[in-house]
């Protein structure tokens, strides 16, 4: 074997073992556990839930800002869930939560809680942007909010 040939052959065996290493490095979730902070901007119709006292109607809709915890108490690579606090005004409510990764670098997000969903972007390993939704009912509130937490120190 001729030493071009040889060095190529070394190469292509050492590109080989490295590819399936940096595809599972680009696969890997980013660790979401701990305490993200931030403020609510949300639009409501209806009372209940985190909105006890909303006297806002689809006419004239409450508009709040609450402070806002995001407690992410576990995850099994993309999985994750915890718990949300909303706060504000002499009113707290916490509501749990479940979540997965998905996307280009697991950046994207979807979390379940129990009347709505968030839909969500990771940027930087410290910032998290969502808007969350769920439909009112007969005897429930309409919600449509955006947020950006942080991860607290």
């Amino acid at each position: 074997m001729t030493k071009p040939t040889r060095t190529r052959l070394i190469a292509a065996v050492a590109l080989m073992v490295a590819c399936p290493a940096l595809a599972l490095a680009a696969d890997t979730a980013p660790d979401l556990k701990g305490k993200w902070v931030g403020k609510s901007h949300t639009i409501v119709a209806g009372s209940g839930g985190h909105w006890p006292s909303n006297a806002g109607t689809f006419e004239k809709p409450g508009l709040f800002e609450k402070d806002l915890v995001i407690e992410i108490s576990g995850q099994d690579g993309r999985r994750f869930w915890g718990v949300t606090t909303l706060s504000g005004k002499g009113e707290a409510t916490t509501e749990g939560f479940v979540g997965v990764l998905s996307g280009k670098k697991n950046r994207e997000f979807i979390v379940a809680d129990t009347d709505g969903i968030f839909l969500g972007k990771i940027h930087r390993k410290n910032t998290m942007t969502f808007c969350y939704a769920h439909p009112g009912g007969k005897n429930a509130s309409a919600v449509a909010s955006c947020s950006e937490v942080k991860r607290a120190p």
